[in-house]
C-alpha cells in the first residue's frame, strides 16, 4: 500500500494522499467489523433466537403483527378513538353593527302645539365653567344624555287636549248632579208621595243613562289620545271636589299641557326640537335608543348557508370588533333570512350583542363566530393519528389484548384542526373506542408499505 501511495504521490500532493489513507482506513475497518473478513478457520455467527422475536410482520392486506421490543424501539404509543363532546366554531362572517329596532324608541307629540318647555337637567360643574358657589347649574336636555322610562322631555301646549278634558270633567259632574236627582226621584215616588211621577222617575233615568254614555265616550276619546290613567283618574278625583260645597276648580290652563315622556329608558341619540317650535303629531322630537344591546346585520353567501341550515334559534354567537382589538362581546343569532339577495347572492343574517360598556357603537364593523353543536356520525381521534400516503388516508387500531396486532383502518377526514382530526363514522370502519396509534404511527405507515405480505 506505501509503494502505491508513493507512486501516487507526486501526482496528486501530499493533501490527497493523507486523504486516500483515511478513506481506505475507514473502509477496512467497515469490512472487518462486517465480517465479510474472516480469519482462516473461522465460522459465520449465528443469528440468535432472540432477534427474530423483535421482527415485525404483516398478514394479509391489512394487518401487521408488532412485537413488544419492536413497539418500544417505535415509541408506539395508541390513544381512543372519541364521539366528538365539543362544540365546533364556524369561520367567522364580517357584519355590521346597528341600533335594535326592539330598543329603539321615536319621540312624537300626541297633538300639534308649540313647544312651551324642554326639560333641563343639572350642568356636571367644571373648572372650565365659571358660576356662584351653592347655585346648581342646568341646562336643557341635549344627544348623549341618559333618560328614563317616565321622564318627561318636553311639554307641548295644546288648547285641544284642554277642551277634551274640560268635555270630560263636565260629563263627571252631570252625571254626578243628575244621579243625584233621580236617586231622590226614585225616594219619593216609592214612600207613596204625588211630587213625581213614573213618568218623571222614568225620566230621569234616562238622563243618567245618557250621561254615563257621555262620560265613557269622553274618557275613550283621552285614552286615544294617550292621556295616562292617572291624569283620568285625577279629572276624576277633581270632578268629585267639585260637587262639594266649597270645591275650588283647578286651573283649566293646566289641561292644555301636554307632557312628553321617554316611552323607554336609554340615551338621546336624536334631537329635533327648540322651545317655541310649532310641531305636529307626524315630527320626531326625540329619538332614544337603548345601547346597551346593539342589532348585528351579517350577510352569508348562500354557499356558506348549510352551515346554518337546522340550527335552533336562537344561538349564541360571539362578536369582535376590528377597531377594539382583544375585546369579546357575546349575543345571539335569531334569525336566517328566507330570501336571497340576487345583487350580492348573500341572505341576512341578524341577532343582537350585549354592549354594557357602550364599546360598541352602531354602524361599526363587526366579525362574529358561532359556534355548532358537536356533529353527529363522527370519530375524532388524535391528529397524530392519520397517516397519508398520497392516495389514501389511515390509522391503525390496535385490535387484540395481546397488544401486538394492528389493524390498517382507512378514514375518510371531514374536518381538521391543529390537535383534532374528524373522520366519518362507517358500519366497518373505525369506531368511537378503538385505540388507535398515535406516536410512532408514521413509522408503521412506512414498514406497512416496505413488508410484503405474509400468512
Amino acid at each position: 500500500m506505501l509503494d502505491f501511495l508513493n507512486r501516487l504521490g507526486p501526482r496528486i500532493g501530499s493533501a490527497a494522499a493523507v486523504a486516500a489513507v483515511v478513506l481506505l482506513a475507514g473502509s477496512a475497518a467497515a469490512w472487518f467489523a462486517s465480517g465479510n473478513v474472516r480469519s482462516p478457520g473461522s465460522t459465520p455467527p449465528e443469528r440468535k433466537e432472540a432477534e427474530g422475536a423483535t421482527k415485525i410482520r404483516r398478514l394479509g392486506s391489512d394487518e401487521l403483527i408488532v412485537p413488544a421490543e419492536a413497539q418500544a424501539a417505535l415509541g408506539i404509543k395508541t390513544a381512543p378513538a372519541a364521539v366528538p363532546t365539543r362544540p365546533r366554531q364556524l369561520p367567522a362572517f364580517q357584519g355590521k353593527l346597528n341600533f335594535d329596532n326592539n330598543q329603539f324608541a321615536r319621540v312624537q307629540s300626541p297633538f300639534a302645539g308649540p313647544v312651551i318647555e324642554l326639560t333641563e337637567i343639572p350642568e356636571p360643574q367644571t373648572a372650565a365653567i365659571p358660576y356662584t358657589p351653592g347655585e346648581k347649574a342646568r341646562r336643557v336636555l341635549k344627544v348623549g344624555d341618559d333618560v328614563s322610562k317616565g321622564d318627561v322631555l318636553a311639554v307641548v301646549w295644546s288648547a285641544e287636549l284642554g277642551a277634551k278634558k274640560s268635555d270630560f270633567l263636565d260629563a263627571l259632574s252631570k252625571l254626578k248632579t243628575d244621579d243625584e236627582t233621580y236617586k231622590k226621584f226614585l225616594a219619593e215616588y216609592q214612600s207613596g208621595g204625588l211630587a213625581f211621577t213614573e213618568r218623571s222617575v222614568r225620566e230621569a233615568e234616562r238622563i243618567v243613562q245618557s250621561d254615563r254614555v257621555s262620560v265613557e265616550r269622553a274618557e275613550a276619546t283621552l285614552r286615544a289620545y294617550r292621556v295616562a290613567p292617572e291624569e283620568v283618574e285625577a279629572l276624576r278625583e277633581e270632578a268629585e271636589r267639585l260637587t262639594k260645597p266649597n270645591g275650588k276648580r283647578t286651573d283649566p290652563a293646566r289641561w292644555a299641557r301636554v307632557e312628553i315622556k321617554a316611552p323607554i329608558s336609554g340615551t338621546v341619540l336624536e334631537k329635533s326640537v327648540a322651545a317655541g317650535q310649532l310641531v305636529d303629531t307626524s315630527t320626531d322630537l326625540f329619538r332614544i335608543g337603548d345601547l346597551s344591546s346593539l342589532a348585528v346585520w351579517v350577510h352569508v353567501y348562500e354557499e356558506d348557508l348549510p352551515l346554518l341550515r337546522g340550527l335552533a334559534l336562537p344561538r349564541p354567537w360571539v362578536v369582535n370588533a376590528p377597531a377594539l382589538p382583544g375585546a369579546t362581546f357575546h349575543g345571539r343569532l335569531e334569525r336566517i333570512s328566507d330570501s336571497i339577495d340576487p345583487a350580492q347572492n348573500t341572505a341576512l343574517v341578524t341577532g343582537t350583542v350585549q354592549n354594557p360598556g357602550g364599546e360598541l357603537r352602531a354602524g361599526m364593523g363587526v366579525n362574529v363566530t358561532i359556534e355548532l353543536p358537536p356533529p353527529k356520525g363522527e370519530v375524532e381521534v388524535p391528529a397524530e393519528a392519520l397517516v397519508e400516503d398520497g392516495r389514501e388516508s389511515f390509522v391503525f387500531v390496535r385490535t387484540d389484548s395481546t397488544r401486538d396486532r394492528f389493524i390498517r383502518r382507512p378514514v375518510t377526514v371531514v374536518r381538521r384542526t391543529r390537535d383534532v382530526i374528524a373522520v366519518a363514522e362507517r358500519p366497518d370502519g373505525l369506531k368511537p373506542g378503538d385505540l388507535v396509534v398515535t406516536a410512532g404511527s408514521l413509522l408503521l405507515g412506512d414498514a406497512f408499505a416496505d413488508l410484503p405480505e405474509g400468512k
